[in-house]
Protein backbone atom coordinates (compact mmCIF):
# COMPACT_ATOMS: atom_id res chain seq x y z
CA UNK A 1 0.00 0.00 0.00
CA UNK A 2 2.87 2.35 0.84
CA UNK A 3 4.47 1.70 -2.58
CA UNK A 4 1.19 2.50 -4.33
CA UNK A 5 0.89 5.81 -2.46
CA UNK A 6 4.49 6.71 -3.27
CA UNK A 7 3.95 5.90 -6.96
CA UNK A 8 0.72 7.88 -7.00
CA UNK A 9 2.45 10.83 -5.33
CA UNK A 10 5.32 10.71 -7.87
CA UNK A 11 2.86 10.50 -10.75
CA UNK A 12 1.02 13.60 -9.47
CA UNK A 13 4.29 15.50 -9.15
CA UNK A 14 5.28 14.57 -12.70
CA UNK A 15 1.87 15.54 -14.09
CA UNK A 16 1.93 18.82 -12.17
CA UNK A 17 5.44 19.61 -13.35
CA UNK A 18 4.41 18.86 -16.94
CA UNK A 19 1.45 21.23 -16.63
CA UNK A 20 3.65 23.99 -15.19
CA UNK A 21 6.35 23.56 -17.83
CA UNK A 22 3.81 23.49 -20.65
CA UNK A 23 1.76 26.40 -19.29
CA UNK A 24 3.88 29.04 -21.00
CA UNK A 25 4.19 27.23 -24.31
CA UNK A 26 1.18 28.95 -25.84
CA UNK A 27 1.50 32.33 -24.14
CA UNK A 28 2.94 35.19 -26.14
CA UNK A 29 3.09 38.96 -26.26
CA UNK A 30 2.32 40.98 -29.34
CA UNK A 31 1.72 44.41 -30.74
CA UNK A 32 -1.90 45.44 -31.36
CA UNK A 33 -3.57 48.70 -32.28
CA UNK A 34 -4.62 48.98 -28.63
CA UNK A 35 -1.04 48.60 -27.38
CA UNK A 36 0.73 45.57 -26.01
CA UNK A 37 -1.26 42.34 -26.07
CA UNK A 38 -0.36 39.45 -23.77
CA UNK A 39 -2.39 36.27 -24.13
CA UNK A 40 -2.09 35.37 -20.43
CA UNK A 41 -3.73 38.69 -19.49
CA UNK A 42 -6.87 37.84 -21.45
CA UNK A 43 -9.76 37.14 -19.09
CA UNK A 44 -11.78 34.99 -21.47
CA UNK A 45 -11.24 32.11 -23.87
CA UNK A 46 -9.21 32.87 -26.98
CA UNK A 47 -9.65 31.67 -30.55
CA UNK A 48 -6.44 32.09 -32.53
CA UNK A 49 -6.50 32.00 -36.28
CA UNK A 50 -3.45 32.39 -38.51
CA UNK A 51 -4.26 33.65 -42.00
CA UNK A 52 -3.90 36.73 -44.19
CA UNK A 53 -6.11 39.57 -45.37
CA UNK A 54 -6.01 38.80 -49.09
CA UNK A 55 -7.06 35.19 -48.61
CA UNK A 56 -9.78 34.55 -51.18
CA UNK A 57 -11.75 31.85 -49.39
CA UNK A 58 -10.60 29.98 -46.28
CA UNK A 59 -9.88 32.97 -44.01
CA UNK A 60 -13.11 34.86 -44.60
CA UNK A 61 -15.17 31.67 -44.38
CA UNK A 62 -13.49 30.65 -41.12
CA UNK A 63 -13.92 34.05 -39.48
CA UNK A 64 -17.55 34.19 -40.61
CA UNK A 65 -18.24 30.71 -39.19
CA UNK A 66 -16.49 31.57 -35.92
CA UNK A 67 -18.57 34.70 -35.49
CA UNK A 68 -21.82 32.82 -36.16
CA UNK A 69 -20.91 29.95 -33.82
CA UNK A 70 -20.01 32.33 -30.98
CA UNK A 71 -23.29 34.19 -31.43
CA UNK A 72 -25.35 30.99 -31.57
CA UNK A 73 -23.68 29.59 -28.46
CA UNK A 74 -23.70 32.89 -26.58
CA UNK A 75 -20.01 32.31 -25.87
CA UNK A 76 -17.77 35.23 -24.94
CA UNK A 77 -14.42 34.45 -26.54
CA UNK A 78 -11.77 36.67 -28.10
CA UNK A 79 -11.02 36.07 -31.78
CA UNK A 80 -7.35 36.81 -32.37
CA UNK A 81 -6.21 37.01 -35.97
CA UNK A 82 -2.50 36.69 -36.75
CA UNK A 83 -1.33 37.32 -40.29
CA UNK A 84 1.25 35.02 -41.82
CA UNK A 85 1.79 37.57 -44.61
CA UNK A 86 4.30 40.31 -43.83
CA UNK A 87 2.63 42.53 -46.44
CA UNK A 88 -0.39 42.90 -44.12
CA UNK A 89 -0.16 46.03 -42.00
CA UNK A 90 -1.41 45.79 -38.44
CA UNK A 91 -4.11 48.38 -39.19
CA UNK A 92 -5.38 46.57 -42.30
CA UNK A 93 -5.27 43.25 -40.48
CA UNK A 94 -7.23 44.62 -37.52
CA UNK A 95 -9.86 46.17 -39.80
CA UNK A 96 -10.15 42.85 -41.61
CA UNK A 97 -10.71 40.92 -38.37
CA UNK A 98 -13.26 43.47 -37.13
CA UNK A 99 -15.21 43.13 -40.36
CA UNK A 100 -16.20 39.64 -39.18
CA UNK A 101 -16.60 40.40 -35.46
CA UNK A 102 -16.53 43.87 -33.92
CA UNK A 103 -14.34 42.88 -30.96
CA UNK A 104 -11.92 40.68 -32.92
CA UNK A 105 -8.33 41.86 -32.95
CA UNK A 106 -5.25 41.38 -35.04
CA UNK A 107 -1.91 41.10 -33.30
CA UNK A 108 1.71 40.92 -34.42
CA UNK A 109 3.64 38.57 -32.10
CA UNK A 110 7.02 39.89 -31.06
CA UNK A 111 8.57 36.61 -32.13
CA UNK A 112 6.29 35.35 -34.89
CA UNK A 113 8.37 32.28 -35.74
CA UNK A 114 8.43 31.09 -32.13
CA UNK A 115 4.65 31.54 -31.80
CA UNK A 116 3.99 29.78 -35.13
CA UNK A 117 6.19 26.90 -34.03
CA UNK A 118 4.46 26.61 -30.63
CA UNK A 119 1.11 26.24 -32.38
CA UNK A 120 2.57 24.08 -35.16
CA UNK A 121 1.29 26.52 -37.79
CA UNK A 122 2.21 25.60 -41.34
CA UNK A 123 2.49 28.34 -43.94
CA UNK A 124 4.39 29.02 -47.12
CA UNK A 125 4.80 32.19 -49.14
CA UNK A 126 6.06 31.83 -52.69
CA UNK A 127 6.73 34.24 -55.52
CA UNK A 128 6.44 33.04 -59.10
CA UNK A 129 6.51 35.30 -62.13
CA UNK A 130 5.78 38.33 -59.96
CA UNK A 131 2.76 36.63 -58.36
CA UNK A 132 2.83 35.94 -54.63
CA UNK A 133 0.92 32.97 -53.29
CA UNK A 134 0.28 32.25 -49.63
CA UNK A 135 -0.66 28.86 -48.24
CA UNK A 136 -1.43 28.22 -44.57
CA UNK A 137 -2.95 25.66 -42.24
CA UNK A 138 -6.65 26.46 -41.70
CA UNK A 139 -6.93 25.57 -38.01
CA UNK A 140 -8.49 27.46 -35.14
CA UNK A 141 -6.67 27.16 -31.81
CA UNK A 142 -9.05 27.35 -28.83
CA UNK A 143 -7.42 28.32 -25.53
CA UNK A 144 -8.56 28.95 -22.01
CA UNK A 145 -6.11 30.46 -19.50
CA UNK A 146 -3.28 29.98 -22.04
CA UNK A 147 -3.96 26.24 -22.09
CA UNK A 148 -4.69 24.78 -25.51
CA UNK A 149 -8.12 23.18 -25.19
CA UNK A 150 -8.56 22.02 -28.76
CA UNK A 151 -7.34 22.52 -32.30
CA UNK A 152 -10.38 22.85 -34.52
CA UNK A 153 -9.70 21.25 -37.86
CA UNK A 154 -13.22 20.52 -39.12
CA UNK A 155 -14.73 23.92 -39.76
CA UNK A 156 -18.28 22.84 -40.51
CA UNK A 157 -20.76 24.86 -38.43
CA UNK A 158 -21.88 21.78 -36.48
CA UNK A 159 -18.35 20.60 -35.69
CA UNK A 160 -17.18 24.10 -34.87
CA UNK A 161 -19.95 24.63 -32.34
CA UNK A 162 -19.26 21.23 -30.77
CA UNK A 163 -15.59 22.11 -30.32
CA UNK A 164 -16.32 25.60 -29.00
CA UNK A 165 -18.52 24.12 -26.27
CA UNK A 166 -15.29 22.77 -24.73
CA UNK A 167 -14.50 26.37 -23.74
CA UNK A 168 -17.56 26.76 -21.49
Amino acid sequence: MKKVLILLFLALIILGLGAVLGAGKYDFSAKSLRGEFVLSRLNKPALLYFGYTNCPDVCPATLYLLNNALDELGLDAQIIFISVDKRDSLKACDEYAKYFRADAICVEPKNFEKVAKAYDVKYKIESKNGQISVAHSPYVYALKDTQLITVIENLSQKSLKKELLKLK
